[in-house]
């Protein structure tokens, strides 16, 4: 009654049905893929197939109660900027930071469910929902299919998309757990490949001469909004390079091959997806995310071990001899689990030459940080998010992290530091970050006392025992650099 997947079915060998790479019936087409870490409906460590999948996020949640916070944001960021090797790589600290946004999708979650778009009416814990992170990966390490990056000396990015598939009996399917969409945001809103689990192939993952590539330092407008249609429309996410006047998109539509995952089969139906929430407001959550989050902004650690075999640890394999650094690639348990790899160590932005610079998050307009949404009145994005909620997973990777919140510390044990957010206003000891003593938010390992480090790692806060005991967070808090745009012209 209950059978995990059609008989009558047949599933390609390789593809998108399981992110975390456990599928009983099919090996994942890109086995480095960075998925959504889950817990599970009683708020403990979700495990797929008996694994644990967590991933180490530190991330800022931006929070508000205007309408349309929740499904029409404008960020607006400068792409890092790599120093020569010997210098540490941003590939080296992070696969790929990423923007987010909770989404409807009936058939995911512990409690599947309708889901009315963009509407507060959702109820988090009975709605069914889907999580996009719209991923940007760094420069030199690729190919992307096996490893990191799209070149050696450009980011990319792309539309991702991860649903939870629970079945009838109330059990994860163990053939379709964290399913994935994939596409790249490419110049002509065409995905190269199909982006469906069920579709994706080779082509999916492989960047061509329409997939938008962007230098490093460029500065970035993202948008991320809601296109109307069941067929053609689906949430879209836009970049426009201000610095090179290029820009390219991806809508996750049922045309553009999107789809939703059938939680007892596996199959696939085309499906556009649109975004849960009107509002960003606190509580309108993806429910099933090990991290509180909706509008979000996070970095991507543990996943890279310096050296052609790495520690020899059971954590680092794959192995690369290259191109730009030999490292092995931390993901058959999760991530770096013991916190011995580049994202635990003292190589993080910190003003100097040593090492990649920081990304540096400012504002559409208005000289504040995070993004802003658009009003009615205007009808443009001039509403800032007036609160901010900093929060991590990695305890939940930690051994030593029990389910009453003892042992669930920042940094986590094995690690010799771990990087935290902080706010510059008048450049710091980078000139980069000096734009007319506008707030920037950055992250590393910034120290000196032009910048707000929030506490440093103490910005993490304790163990969140009513959300899941392995997420630690500030609780939300005032956005110290709020944006004031009203008013002002556009730059």
């Amino acid at each position: 009654m209950f059978s995990p997947a059609s008989q009558a079915q047949t599933f390609k060998p390789i593809g998108g049905l399981d992110c975390n790479g456990h599928s009983k019936i099919q090996k994942p087409l890109r086995p480095q893929d960075t998925c959504t870490d889950f817990h599970d409906e009683y708020g403990k460590r979700g495990y797929d197939n008996g694994y644990y999948i967590g991933h180490d996020e530190p991330s800022v949640g931006f929070i508000s109660t205007v309408p349309h916070s929740g499904n029409n944001v404008q960020w607006e960021f400068t792409l890092p900027r790599e120093r020569p090797v010997p210098a540490t790589q941003s590939f080296e600290n992070f696969i790929t930071f990423w923007l987010s946004m909770a989404l409807c999708d009936p058939n995911s979650g512990f409690v599947r469910g309708p889901c009315i778009p963009d509407s507060d009416k959702n109820n988090p814990t009975s709605a069914g929902s889907a999580f996009l992170e719209m991923q940007f990966y760094p420069p030199g390490n690729p190919p992307f299919i096996t490893q990191i990056s799209c070149d050696l000396t450009h980011w990319c990015a792309s539309l991702h998309i991860n649903s939870l598939e629970t079945m009838d009996n109330g059990d994860l399917n163990p053939n379709c757990t964290e399913t994935t969409n994939f596409a790249f945001i490419q110049t002509d809103g065409i995905p190269i490949g199909p982006p469906g689990p069920n579709t994706m192939t080779n082509a999916s993952y492989t960047p061509n001469s329409r997939t938008l590539l962007m230098n490093q330092g460029d500065r970035l407008r993202v948008t991320i909004l809601d296109v109307p249609g069941d067929v053609l429309g689906g949430v879209m996410t836009m970049i426009q390079d201000l610095t090179t006047g290029q820009s390219g998109f991806m809508v996750a539509s049922a045309h553009n091959g999107y789809q939703t995952t059938n939680p007892n089969t596996c199959v696939g139906t085309n499906f556009s997806f649109h975004p849960e929430f009107d509002t960003a407001k606190f509580g309108n959550f993806t429910s099933w995310a090990a991290l509180q989050a909706n509008v979000n902004f996070s970095m991507e650690l543990g996943h890279f071990t310096p050296g052609a075999h790495g520690d020899n640890d059971s954590d680092d394999a794959p192995c690369f001899p290259g191109p730009t650094v030999a490292g092995c690639l931390n993901f058959a348990t999760g991530g770096d689990i013991d916190f011995d790899g580049s994202s635990y160590l003292f190589d993080w932005p910190d003003g100097t030459r040593n090492n990649a610079t920081s990304v540096a998050i400012q504002s559409v307009k208005g000289g504040g940080i995070g993004p802003l949404s658009p009003s009615d009145d205007t009808g443009k994005y001039d509403q800032p998010f007036p609160i901010i909620q900093i929060e991590t997973d990695v305890a939940a990777s930690e051994s030593t992290c029990k389910p009453n919140g003892v042992g669930c510390v920042v940094p986590p044990v094995g690690a010799q530091f771990y990087p935290f957010y902080a706010i510059t206003k008048n450049g710091g000891n980078d000139d980069r970050y000096d734009d007319r003593e506008n707030c920037t938010l950055v992250f590393g390992n910034f120290t000196n006392p032009d910048f707000n480090t929030f506490g440093g790692d103490a910005q993490y806060g304790t163990s969140n025992l009513y959300w899941f005991f392995g997420q630690n967070t500030s609780g939300p808090r005032t956005n110290p650099c709020i944006p004031h745009p009203k008013g002002q012209d556009e730059r």
